[in-house]
């Protein structure tokens, strides 16, 4: 299942790969960029590669709000309030969007 959603946001231009990271998203008609995915390794948490994936997306969207959400329980909430995002809806899953 992964790898066919990993393959069409490919072929759609929509997925970011680093080393030990990726950023799966999609661009609304709207303009807002919607975080899919942002996966960085265990081993790799807290060495910025979360941060450069951010900074790869706001440089081919200059201007564009981004959104993700989050499951409330998974500690990487506090992943998208370090990164500036705010608390757009708070529930079972959170949404956090930075303008």
């Amino acid at each position: 299942m992964i790898f066919a959603a990993l393959d069409e946001a490919a072929s759609k231009g929509e997925l970011i790969l680093v080393f030990d990271g990726l950023c799966r998203f999609h661009r609304r008609k709207d303009g807002v960029v919607v975080i899919r995915e942002l996966i960085v390794m265990p081993f790799r948490r807290r060495t910025g590669v979360g941060r450069r994936l951010l900074e790869q997306l706001r440089r081919r969207f200059p201007g564009a709000a981004l959104e993700a959400k989050c499951p409330a329980s998974y500690e990487s909430n506090g992943f998208w309030r370090a990164c500036g995002f705010a608390l757009a809806e708070e529930g079972e899953v959170n949404r956090w969007r930075l303008n």
